[in-house]
């Protein structure tokens, strides 16, 4: 149940990405035969593609196949010049004016040093509770995940928790030090 209602609620939020206007895009129109063509090269990649590639390729396993399918994808589009929504498109062009430049500093915002400096024992009574619990639930939603994904994916292998803890926990730090949220596998 739980992983059925994530996978709705992702769907949802994925299918905005085939609309204009309020409508789904028309696969007679330019703009729906690219997008709904890109959609498709990426899972037949992801399924078919990389997983052949990587067979052959030893260098290519360090490379998941999602990564690669959505790479080859963008670089496909972006070669045939096909009419895809971008992320300027979305996010809008003033959020990519600037160039590296608007990247976040990497680093702990000046705000997170004040309550260490005055009262650094009961600042961490606060705050380590919480993240010791949001780290847990994190963990066990991912290690669900790859759970429930090792039994769907029938390729005789099994995913590392381990790789999937450490993994997940060096993107979290991440996203803290370059001033994102942390998450999970979903």
């Amino acid at each position: 149940g739980f992983v059925n209602g994530l996978t709705l609620v992702m769907l949802k939020a994925q299918l905005t990405h085939f609309q204009s206007a309020g409508k789904y895009l028309s696969v007679l129109s330019a703009e729906g035969r690219a997008t709904y063509g890109c959609a498709l090269l990426t899972m037949a990649l992801v399924k078919f593609g990389i997983p052949k590639l990587q067979e052959k390729i030893e260098a290519a396993k360090a490379i998941p196949p999602t990564l690669g399918g959505v790479i080859l994808s963008a670089m496909a589009a972006k070669y045939f010049a096909w009419p895809v929504k971008t992320l300027a498109d979305v996010a809008g062009s003033e959020t990519f004016r600037g160039g590296l430049a608007i990247l976040p500093r990497l680093g702990l915002p000046s705000s997170f040093w004040a309550p260490l400096m005055s009262a650094p024992l009961k600042t961490v009574k606060i705050i380590l509770p919480y993240a010791i619990t949001m780290a847990a639930v994190g963990s066990i939603e991912s290690l669900l995940t790859l759970q429930l994904l090792d039994g769907i994916v029938d390729d005789g292998k099994r995913g590392s928790t381990r790789k999937e803890v450490v993994g997940q926990g060096i993107g979290n730090l991440a996203a803290g030090l370059t001033g994102g949220i942390g998450g999970c596998a979903l």
